[in-house]
């Protein structure tokens, strides 16, 4: 069994640190995925509770998405 499954089924794996600590800095870690940033590289503890939280991953990826979906401002005056 692969370790992602594993601890999909089992529970948290060593970088998990829970749904508040990736709330802390859910807002950094998804600015960089807008940026197109490596974010689990830079976010490799929010990546991992996602793995094993479909909670925090749908709230997440739905936030990313709704932001996506907005237009910048109009510059014009």
């Amino acid at each position: 069994m692969n370790d992602n499954l594993k601890n999909r089924l089992l529970g948290r794996g060593p970088l998990d640190r829970g749904c508040e600590a990736g709330m802390a800095v859910v807002d950094q870690y998804v600015e960089a995925v807008l940026r197109g940033d490596d974010a689990a590289r830079l976010f490799p503890a929010i990546v991992a509770h996602m793995d094993g939280c479909a909670a925090c991953r749908e709230d997440i990826e739905g936030l990313i998405e709704a932001l996506r979906n907005i237009r910048p401002p109009d510059d014009r005056v």
